[in-house]
Order: structure tokens, then sequence, then C-alpha cells
């Protein structure tokens, strides 16, 4: 790299990572191994981000969950591109999955980050027994209910070498406390997100929430239900891709990805008995403004994504002292010649990039390196490159909010609340934070997390 012309080229950068090792590791490692520096990194837990009050980090570069960019913005801590650093080809926006490229990194109408990828829920499931079976991996939520009913008996299991005494179920899915909201968003998703209605979780203008309105109650009562009929004990989504690699269930939903606890260690079923597919949809989604349920367009995805749940983006902060070398770096480490090498390092990744699905087994279990990993990639790609989404809430407040929808969406699964009951008390927790915050600053950011301006 050429000499920088900055007042402050002698200075090494300094990159603050947030909750994420791995991460910080492979970045440190490629960028010192390429300049004639060395990186000062240093770590930080998003709860101290997110409860610190300084208008100014001790840092040039931040890596962070994606949900955060809301956080970061509208605190001012970090810096917009302008629209020549967006059009760098180093960055290479245009090669970006649709929604990352429109969305995920953009705060408003501005672009805010580089992304390193996020990943999605997604339905893996018994490919063998699907095919003995004759069946196929269910296209919406009704189907999935019906299927797991159907897959969770003892014979069923039996086709696939289960003992009768060992443990067998049709579904697994996250349900454990800081994961149930979550997966609750996802379920809900294909039903509250109408293609005329850009805002599903609050009235953007009110800034009320939406989330104990008929879509969001139709997919806690499915939710509840499958938890009563599984007598499924509360999971995380790597608890349920390990049930699923040891053969205790016929469907699960999480996403593969390399850990550093090696989930397929005890894995007894091999690579060529995974599908992996996209979470069921609905043909059916609610209209807020007629206040009826329609049929969704013969042309019309059933699917809906829920992005930003996890995930990690790189931004340029308001106090760095090199901006263009800043923005070199993010560049670099997320570019096509070595995004997939550090992304696939952490977690909390996946694919982010047309070019990367021919590299998508960098990002799974080696075990899945075969037709599984290809079926992965295309299930990201998929989900990234359609026009309806909801997010996993990137509003300041968001473990806020998380919090009070994970609580009420536990106490429906153990059943000390109905649905109704459940999400009418996330509505009074979610106003209580909203006004905490400041309910037109809220607003506006809300506005800015859909892409708009106030």
């Amino acid at each position: 790299m050429a000499p920088s012309s900055e007042p402050t080229a002698n200075l090494p950068l300094r990159v603050l990572v947030i909750d994420d090792e791995p991460l910080a590791e492979a970045i440190k490692l490629a960028w010192d191994s390429r300049v004639d520096e060395s990186t000062k990194v240093s770590h930080l837990s998003e709860a101290e981000l997110c409860t610190g009050e300084s208008q100014r980090l001790n840092a040039d570069v931040i890596i962070y969950p994606s949900y955060l960019i809301g956080e970061l913005a509208e605190r001012e801590l970090i810096e917009p591109l302008d629209h020549n650093d967006a059009a760098d080809p180093v960055f290479d926006r245009q090669g970006l999955f649709e929604l990352i490229r429109l969305h995920e990194i953009v705060w408003g109408d501005k672009v805010y980050a580089v992304p390193l990828g996020s990943p999605q829920f997604m339905l893996l499931y018994r490919k063998d027994l699907f095919a003995k079976l004759e069946i196929e991996p269910p296209t919406t939520w009704e189907q999935y209910q019906v299927l797991a009913e159907r897959l969770a008996e003892p014979s069923v299991g039996a086709e696939v070498g289960v003992q009768s005494e060992a443990v067998w179920r049709g579904a697994v899915e996250p349900s454990a406390p800081m994961w149930a909201g979550t997966m609750f968003l996802a379920r809900a998703a294909a039903y509250a997100r109408h293609r005329n209605q850009y805002s599903a979780l609050f009235d953007f203008n009110t800034m009320d929430p939406l989330i104990a309105t008929p879509p969001f109650e139709r997919a806690l009562n499915e939710m509840t239900a499958l938890a009563a009929a599984q007598r499924q004990e509360p999971v995380s989504p790597d608890d349920a891709l390990r049930k699923f690699l040891s053969g205790e269930c016929a469907m699960a939903i999480s996403w593969p990805h390399r850990t550093s606890e090696n989930l397929s260690a005890d894995s007894s079923i091999g690579e060529e008995r995974i599908g992996i597919a996209e979470l069921p949809g609905s043909s059916e989604v609610y209209n807020h403004g007629t206040g009826s349920w329609e049929q969704r367009a013969d042309t019309e995805s059933s699917h809906a994504s829920l992005l930003a749940f996890d995930g990690r983006l790189g931004s340029v902060t308001k106090a760095c002292r090199r901006k263009k070398h800043a923005f070199g770096m993010l560049f670099m480490i997320s570019g096509t010649d070595l995004g997939s090498t550090i992304s696939s390092a952490s977690a909390h990744t996946a694919l982010y990039r047309e070019s990367h699905l021919r590299q998508a087994h960098a990002w799974v279990e080696p075990m899945l390196d075969g037709s599984a990993a290809r079926q992965y990639g295309e299930v990201i790609q998929s989900a990234l490159n359609r026009p309806i989404w909801i997010d996993a809430i990137r509003v300041p407040g968001r473990s806020a909010y998380l919090e009070a929808l994970d609580k009420a969406i536990v106490s429906a699964l153990d059943q000390t609340a109905t649905a109704t009951a459940a999400l009418q008390s996330a509505t009074s927790e979610w106003n209580k934070v909203t006004n905490s915050k400041g309910r037109d600053s809220q607003q506006r950011a809300y506005m800015r997390s859909l892409g708009l301006e106030p």
C-alpha cells in the first residue's frame, strides 16, 4: 500500500471489536501481514457499548453486531461513506446480496458500514427420511406444523434406524431465553410483511407496536402448539443444530456454521442425509390497511426474511484519525479477495456476496462440505435477494425491546399466559422502552431503520 498523505499517517489503526475474538484475530492477521504496521485491536462487550454515554469511541474502526448500526448511527459514533467511498471498486458494493447492499449496511439514506455477513434461519431436514416417505420440505408454516406432528411418530423414526427408546421429535426450533423472541419474529415475518406495508413491528408514524396484531398472534399460537405437541425443552440454535446432527429429530430450525465447539463432532448422520431449505412462509398475509387476511399474488414469494438478528458490520468511527486508511482496511477485509477468509472466522456471519456461492463451505461445519454446503449457500442467496423482509429490531434500546418480547414469548410457550395476553404484555413493555428513550427520537430512528429520512 502506498504511503498515506494523511497528517496522522504514522499512527496505527485502532480497531474496536464487539463480542467476536476470532474475527478480531483474523482481521489483525490479514491487515498486519499486508501493511507495514501493527494494528491495535481492543475488545468491548455489547452491554458495555450500549450502556456507555461517551460521544467518542477510542478507535478508528469498529466491528460490531449488525443490529447495532442504529445505536451507533443515532449516537453519531460512526461515519457514513461518501459517494466515492461507496463506489470504490475494492468495496464492490454491487456484488453484495440485495438486502445487504440496500438495507443492512444503510441507515436512513446513507451507507454507514461494510458487511461481513449475516446468517439466516433455515430448515434442516432428514433428506433420507423425506425420500423414503416421498415428501418435500414444507413451504408454509401450516405445512410445517402438520408435517412436524406426522414425523414425530416413533414409527417414522424407525424408518431411519431410531430405536424405540431413543429421543425422537418431528421438529426442534430455538425457544430458549434470548432466542424465543427472535424465533417468533422469524415465524411471524411472512404473515406480517404485506407488500404494500413498509413497516411491520411499529407504526412508523406513532411508534405504536404492532406485535399484538393478528399476524403475530397467529405465529405465536402456532409456535406454542408445536412446543406442546413436541414436548420440547427450551433450546438455542446451536442446541437445535446439535440435536439434528445427532439424529434426534426429522427437522430443525437453525443454521450451519463453524464454531469452536465443533457441533458435528458427535454427529450420527452423514452429510448425504442432510437437506437444507428456506424457512417456511405463508400464502396468506395480513393487510393492516384493510384489517383482513389476503392471498399473496401468484408472482409473489411466500417467504419473508428476518434481517440482522446476528451478523457483523464494520464502520469508520467519528473519532477516526486516518479516515482514508480506515476505509481502506474495511474495503480490504470485506472485499472479494479476502472477505470469505475473514468473515468465515466468525460464528456470527455468513456469505454476503454473489461470488461467495462457490465458497459456501467456508462458513459451515467441515462435515457439510458437499451438497449441504451448496444448499446452504443457495438459501442465503435467495433469502437476501428478495424485496420482503422485517428487521430483528435495529433501533436504540434493542436489547430492552428484545428482552421484553423474549419474556412474553417464553410465558406463552410454558403456558403461563395465552398468546393474546403475552403479546399485549410485550406491547405494554415496548411502549415503556420507547417512552424511556424518547418517542419522537425513536420514531425518527425507526424510520431511518427502514431506509427513510424523517
